[in-house]
């Protein structure tokens, strides 16, 4: 009993497929009824995209009536409130996951022809009913009409918080961090030169079982080709795996990319494709400018976690310069 309850907890606070995305933007549903194909009805003023951890809150009803096809697009979709199919489709890729909260619901208009596909595999469709949480659907999970599990069966995955990769000279940096780990037993990160092929070129262990922030990181050497992609593998004890997104290096002169995103727990992930030559300063301000953390670093290169434990929640505008050349800031939700 006593496990069996850890497991449903465990459900209800962890993303279960890899793209993981913490790390990446959090768009959340605002008005109390919205349609999905509208930007004003999301925090961020624009329609889901891929990356995206997508947030309807507990009494807000967000209506899907055309076809929403992010197909080729990962979604990491939290359900507290209500996601509704009236004559709509939502179709998802193979990596994207939906996970309904206790007291959340999937409702419909009742026609077989609306659907909730993952990777191509219809998962729901309209004619069976409400779906009541704590339920689960990825491309592990069932085919119509099982599409969806009860969350209290689903073991704790691994949580990521971040996956980047960053140039430095002719080398790669990759690198990833988890904030809690079951049963997880080693990543393999694997390359590929079209995106398409894939090899192993490394396999580092995992922790097995935490509770706490682990980074890994691992060099590629040497590498030759203007554009690389890289991904990772991480493989369960007990044999199933999930895969990351793509990441993408490219040799090119003027190539270099900073990135900001929210990481979850009042934490900030910047990411530098590659070296900056130059000291340079991350600013995390709210929106009548005061700076509420301030971190300087020499040489920057990689991904970078930063605790902001003071903010309260809201909306922060993060900025990264060097004073001279190199100024970019976003906003995040903390």
């Amino acid at each position: 009993m006593i496990r069996n309850m850890k497991k449903l907890y465990a459900a209800f606070f962890v993303i279960f497929t890899v793209n993981f995305a913490v790390a990446n933007p959090v768009i959340n549903a605002v008005p109390v009824n919205g349609n999905w194909k509208i930007s004003n009805t999301w925090s961020l003023n624009r329609l889901p995209q891929n990356g995206d951890t997508v947030v309807i809150p507990a009494g807000k009803l967000v209506t899907i009536d055309n076809i929403q096809n992010y197909s080729t697009d990962f979604l990491y979709i939290k359900v507290y409130g209500t996601l509704k199919l009236d004559h709509g489709k939502l179709w998802l890729n193979s990596n994207s996951s939906v996970i309904i909260f206790s007291g959340g619901k999937i409702i419909s208009s009742g026609s077989p022809s609306e659907t909730i596909k993952i990777g191509g595999v219809v998962k729901y469709r309209g004619n069976e009913g409400t779906l009541d949480g704590p339920m689960f659907a990825n491309s592990s999970t069932g085919v119509s009409p099982n599409g969806f599990t009860s969350a209290g069966s689903i073991p704790l995955p691994v949580k990521f918080i971040g996956f980047n990769v960053a140039r430095q000279n002719n080398n790669v940096i990759i690198e990833w961090a988890t904030a809690q780990e079951v049963n997880s037993s080693y990543f393999e990160i694997q390359k590929s030169e079209n995106g398409n092929a894939w090899t192993t070129i490394a396999t580092i262990t995992a922790a097995g079982n935490s509770g706490i922030a682990k980074n890994y990181s691992y060099t590629d050497r040497n590498v030759t080709g203007k554009i690389v992609y890289y991904r990772i593998r991480q493989v369960d004890i007990d044999g199933k795996f999930t895969i990351t997104p793509i990441r993408v290096v490219k040799f090119e002169e003027n190539a270099a990319e900073i990135k900001i995103n929210a990481a979850g727990n009042n934490s900030i992930c910047v990411h530098f494709s590659e070296q900056v030559k130059s000291q340079v300063t991350v600013m995390v301000s709210n929106l009548n400018g005061q700076v509420v953390f301030s971190k300087s670093i020499s040489n920057a290169v990689g991904q970078f976690i930063f605790s902001v434990q003071n903010a309260m929640k809201g909306i922060y505008v993060v900025t990264v310069t060097n004073g001279q050349d190199i100024k970019t800031s976003k906003q995040v939700i903390l």
